[in-house]
């Protein structure tokens, strides 16, 4: 019986080498990221890369009223559209960027629930916040992406150096300020309530990923 906590680096048992093509390496963030590129052209055309809001409504963005109504696709639908080129690209450089830290780590399986847990927890705040805000966009699964990979980064740390931990936390705490901080005065173009329950989830998923693999084997 082994009450040694698990590395990040033996986190999945089946972690991909990293000399692989990134598609084989990741294989949920290349999917998921053509997916979304996909669904952004198709929904652009043919009346340009830019819509009225109306519009997202239509196509499934996230809408309190009607999702209390008993629309619950619509914490789907709404991650997979976005407004303009710059929301896409945006959205599209969090997901390459992180999905490409954690899946090696995570695999497919767990990074799909992060995904999943991400979303739903951004647009449940966001609705809670927010009741009559038309919501859409990948950014609150980026936020949970980054919320996981720093609760890692920060988990492995305690484990070897705590005197670096601390540093690095406090590092983590001044960042979660800047964001707040740069939420709010963007507040008229981004939904800061989604992207903060977004990143709470990814927090939450990693401590709570991060306590079941310390747990000792029976």
């Amino acid at each position: 019986m082994s009450t040694e906590p698990i590395p990040p680096s033996e986190m999945n048992e089946e972690a991909k080498p990293p000399g692989q093509a990134f598609w084989r390496r990741c294989p949920m963030t290349f999917w998921f990221v053509a997916l979304l590129s996909l669904i952004y052209a198709l929904s652009s055309f043919p009346s340009g890369f830019q819509k009225p809001a109306d519009g997202f409504i239509i196509l499934g963005g996230f809408y309190p009223p009607l999702v209390h109504q008993g629309e619950w696709w619509r914490y789907i639908t709404a991650t997979l559209l976005h407004a303009n080129p710059m929301h896409w690209f945006n959205n599209i450089a969090g997901l390459l960027i992180f999905g490409n830290l954690l899946e090696p780590l995570l695999g497919a399986p767990l990074l799909f629930s992060l995904y999943l847990g991400s979303a739903v927890g951004g647009l449940w705040l966001s609705s809670l916040m927010m009741p009559k805000a038309l919501t859409f966009g990948a950014s609150a699964i980026d936020f949970g992406l980054v919320g996981a990979y720093l609760t890692l980064m920060l988990l492995a740390r305690l484990q070897t150096n705590k005197a670096a931990f601390w540093k690095e936390l406090r590092g983590a705490l001044i960042l979660s300020v800047i964001f707040v901080l740069w939420s709010i005065t963007e507040s008229a173009t981004i939904n800061f309530w989604a992207h903060l329950g977004g990143l709470l989830t990814g927090i939450v998923f990693m401590l709570t990923l991060w306590t079941i693999r310390k747990r000792p084997a029976e």
